[in-house]
């Protein structure tokens, strides 16, 4: 494990542990979870949660009824699960077509968009066609939009295979590509027809992609569900067992599900609640080389917005230790040494909270009670940053 608290170089920690797919995601499968979706009378999906349901695909989709299937993956995925997920795939007696994103955040460049529509296309694919999306976030977001924009909207399904997926990406209909060098501005709301998640995908996870599943996890904990946070705070280490995963993985699902059906498109503001720790954090991924580190700057920006909401008075001064040593214990970082606060406070226009050139944050008034479309005095933020930036 990474040192507690601390930011990881881009190495060898990022790839998967060697294990054979047909261990991981075809294991026999146990009784599973259902979250439903419910956003309007006519658009209605599940979350499927548990064990070996990668091998029983067909039985959460109705397969024959497509044209054609499109597994959609990055080169690692690919690699790791491609052939079997596509024999599966295949048992539906449908044309079955394989396309891979190239790994990181390059996969959500215009280029790579424009490749996956060249591909589509010399390959026929017409508007009853299925995109089966298998991956982390980065194919879940660039594959959802190449869904959504292709023909004007294909149908696509999620099958998660991180954690942060699973607990929050692949859930809610955000799927975008980036554009301009700053993250997620071109992209649309586009719903899947059912999102499947498999806790067996997630053996094969290096630390750095757990970490960044138990970021997103903490966020709803601090911001939603005290309970939540306290079950993390009191776990002794750092290990989780699927067992242990799976009751966490339902309660983060069902807390997403229940903000995107009251606030599906961003309209009201309730949805926004889902970003706390997200607007210093994605200033930090813009400032720095953190691909791949999405929940470090997550973690970063839930300290900075923790230590502000306490500044403020919100939130009672004795909750930001607590906060911060959870953080820790989980190997996730409360500093950020490689930025300075300028440069974060130049990324923050970009911010899509922001409202008349000012950035809205979502604060905390209690552990388990986010507040959003805060506004916060410009040298607040600069103090807190200077202290942390270091």
């Amino acid at each position: 494990m990474t040192p507690a608290g601390a930011f990881t170089k881009k190495s060898t920690e990022n790839r998967r542990a060697n294990k054979k797919p047909e261990e991981i995601a075809l294991s026999q499968p146990e009784k599973r979870l259902e979250i439903p979706f419910k956003i309007t009378v006519t658009r209605a999906w599940s979350v499927y949660l548990g064990r070996g349901l990668a091998g029983r695909i067909g039985d959460f989709v109705d397969l024959k009824a497509y044209s054609s299937l499109v597994l959609v993956t990055d080169e690692t995925t690919d690699r790791l699960y491609g052939e079997p997920v596509a024999a599966i795939l295949a048992q539906s007696g449908k044309k079955v077509l394989r396309f891979s994103l190239p790994v990181g955040e390059i996969a959500k460049s215009p280029e790579s968009l424009a490749e996956g529509y060249t591909f589509l296309m010399e390959n026929g694919v017409d508007r009853s066609a299925l995109l089966v999306i298998l991956g982390g976030g980065v194919p879940g977001d660039a594959g959802g939009y190449l869904a959504a924009s292709y023909l004007r909207g294909i149908d696509y399904i999620q099958v998660p295979t991180t954690l942060l997926a699973q607990v929050d990406s692949a859930i809610g209909g955000k799927v975008g590509v980036n554009f301009g060098g700053k993250k997620n501005m071109v992209g649309s709301f586009y719903q899947p027809k059912t999102i499947i998640a498999d806790v067996d995908f997630l053996k094969s996870l290096p630390p750095q992609e757990m970490r960044n599943g138990l970021a997103e996890i903490l966020k709803y904990g601090l911001a939603m569900d005290k309970d939540l946070f306290e079950r993390l705070e009191h776990k002794k280490d750092a290990d989780f067992k699927a067992a242990e995963l799976i009751p966490i993985i339902e309660r983060c699902a069902a807390l997403k599900a229940k903000v995107v059906m009251a606030d599906e498109t961003e309209r009201t503001g309730a949805r926004a609640i889902l970003n706390f720790g997200h607007t210093i954090g994605h200033a930090l991924e813009a400032a720095s080389n953190l691909e791949g580190q999405h929940g470090a700057a997550v973690s970063f920006g839930m300290v900075v917005a923790s230590r502000i909401s306490a500044r403020l008075g919100m939130l009672s001064a004795s909750a930001t230790p607590r906060i911060e040593a959870v953080l820790k214990k989980f190997g996730l970082p409360v500093h950020a040494p490689q930025v300075t606060p300028g440069e974060l406070l130049a990324n923050l226009k970009f911010d899509k909270k922001t409202s008349g050139g000012e950035p809205r944050w979502v604060l905390l008034a209690e552990i388990g009670r986010g507040v959003v479309n805060c506004k916060v005095p410009q040298a607040l933020v600069s103090q807190v940053l200077a202290e942390v930036c270091r």
